[in-house]
């Protein structure tokens, strides 16, 4: 029993660990990541409570339960922490999409791994607990983006996220229900791919210029470019780092700019 129970929850604390040390240069405070894993484990009831409405079939399995699902899970995050003063840059989309997709494979692991047995809580360890992380981190990385663009791209950016999480889903659903014991070998590779995916999606989260890590950089190519101007002679103005941009206005998009309390662009408060 206690072994099982171990298998359910291992898969879960090693993706979270995971992905969390990937968030190392404005890492999310500990607290409210597992709070949004704790909101993720609440939401399998109202999904389960709708999912009991619809037959047990493979259109109920390929659509709506990826409807429901993605759709309780990017809730979670989107009304509890999307504007929240900790969300800051695109990463954090990733971060808590994470969490309350695990927390939502976790409450749905245990049941199937403690009903099923060993050989479940291997295939569901290797394809359905990194299924759920991949699908959610689609709209997490849409959000992350999202929230520091334009206002009337932000609507656009978001719904197309989730729509490319739900077919996804769908996808891999499908392909257990419809194909059986060649589903899993289309899982075989689906699954890597969506690893894959994921990882592209956290490289261009850093990359992206409302990032921490991209602001890191401009101020060090800023210092750098500063030295080297200066040369011998050092004055007190070649001396003060000029001023970077380092977070995006949640209303315009618009680069907000070091010390200011107000955006320049559109004068809405700095949060």
């Amino acid at each position: 029993m206690l072994d099982l129970l171990f298998l359910a929850i291992a898969p879960a604390v090693f993706i979270f660990l995971y992905i969390y040390a990937k968030d190392r240069y404005e890492p999310e405070p500990l607290h409210l990541v597992l709070w949004i894993f704790f909101l993720g484990c609440l939401c399998t009831i109202p999904a389960g409570i709708v999912e009991v409405f619809f037959p047990e079939d493979i259109v109920t399995s390929s659509v709506v339960a990826p409807v429901v699902e993605e759709t309780a899970k990017f809730l979670v995050v989107f009304l509890f922490v999307y504007r929240h003063a900790e969300f800051d840059e695109p990463m954090d989309g990733i971060v808590y999409a994470t969490a309350a997709a695990l927390g939502f494979a976790t409450v749905e692991n245990i049941f199937y791994v403690l009903d099923g047995g060993l050989a479940v809580g291997i295939l569901r360890a290797l394809l359905s607990v990194p299924g759920h992380v991949i699908f959610s981190c689609i709209w997490g990385a849409a959000l992350g983006i999202a929230k520091f663009r334009p206002k009337e791209q932000e609507t656009g950016i978001i719904l197309t996220g989730l729509f490319g999480a739900i077919l996804l889903h769908g996808i891999f659903n499908f392909s257990i229900e419809a194909f059986e014991g060649w589903g899993l070998l289309i899982l075989i590779v689906l699954v890597p791919a969506g690893i894959w995916w994921t990882n592209r999606n956290i490289r261009c989260a850093m990359d992206d210029p409302a990032s921490a890590c991209s602001m890191q950089a401009r101020a060090a190519a800023a210092a750098r470019a500063g030295a080297g101007f200066a040369g011998s002679v050092v004055t007190e103005a070649s001396r003060a780092s000029p001023e970077i941009p380092h977070v995006f206005c949640t209303e315009c998009g618009a680069a907000l700019t070091k010390g200011k309390l107000f955006c320049e662009n559109c004068g809405k408060k700095v949060e």
